[in-house]
């Protein structure tokens, strides 16, 4: 009897076999693998970075830079070395270059690391020869020169010829205004014939700078002008050939000269 008690007491149904459900957002066991240590938020010693010894300041990067321009002028010109240019080529001491430095100005002279920069960015790739019609002032000159010449040619063959006297007919206006077109013209090309050379020459020279182009417009403004007054006043005309078109040359180009002249000490002085 008591097995049988046992065993309904045992299905009694106020007991239940189904496990209780886990507690949610339960709180997890924090670990630490290591201990903080005390000094773990004292920075680390901060060693100072080694100074470099080869720092250049740009006194010295400007001097390095001009010698190697004018070093390669001198070979590309063709120019004697001296043994004492040759000697310092390599050293590394500021003052040894900037000997270095004034020996190559003499020896280039008048030539200068800036008109040998200015120049330089006008060669063709191999930098062998300069590209005329890539600078701006040789684009400029050629155009006045063109017109120039087609002008003095038109005025001069109209002046000489007899459409003023034959069945054409001109009022006296129209007589002057060609008459002072040919005188203008002239002016301009004589004068151009005196200053594109000079340019020409100052290119191939490696003497040019952006500095003078200023000075060759005014020297140009001054001639032509001066020109233009001595042709209409013939001050020259007794002492000169008798060819009206030799004449005008012959003054402009004169005037041409005196302007370069004048100009040229006044850039000299503007330098100083």
């Amino acid at each position: 009897m008591n097995a049988i008690f046992d065993k309904l007491k045992n299905r009694s149904p106020n007991t239940s076999e189904i496990p209780e459900p886990p507690i949610e957002n339960a709180p997890q066991e924090i670990v630490i693998v290591k201990p903080i240590e005390e000094d773990a938020f004292i920075p680390a010693e901060v060693k100072p970075l080694p100074l470099t010894t080869d720092t250049k300041t740009a006194f010295e990067t400007l001097i390095e830079k001009e010698i190697e321009t004018m070093l390669q002028f001198i070979i590309r010109k063709g120019k004697k070395i001296a043994a004492e240019i040759g000697s310092l080529s390599e050293t590394k001491k500021l003052s040894h270059k900037i000997v270095l430095h004034e020996m190559l100005r003499e020896t280039i002279h008048p030539v200068t690391p800036k008109s040998i920069d200015y120049v330089n960015q006008y060669r063709d790739k191999s930098n062998s020869r300069v590209v005329l019609l890539r600078i701006k002032i040789v684009r400029q000159f050629t155009l006045i020169a063109t017109i120039s010449v087609l002008l003095t040619v038109l005025g001069y063959g109209l002046i000489e010829s007899d459409i003023f006297t034959g069945k054409y007919t001109f009022t006296d206006i129209a007589l002057f205004i060609i008459n002072q077109l040919y005188i203008v013209a002239t002016a301009f090309l004589g004068v151009m014939l005196y200053f594109f050379p000079k340019l020409i020459k100052q290119l191939d020279g490696s003497t040019l700078t952006v500095h003078k182009i200023p000075f060759y417009w005014m020297a140009i403004l001054l001639g032509s002008l001066s020109a233009i007054l001595l042709i209409n006043t013939k001050v020259f005309a007794p002492y000169l050939i008798d060819d009206t078109l030799l004449h005008n040359l012959f003054i402009a180009l004169a005037c041409g000269f005196v302007a370069d002249i004048l100009y040229g000490n006044i850039q000299a002085i503007a330098q100083l």
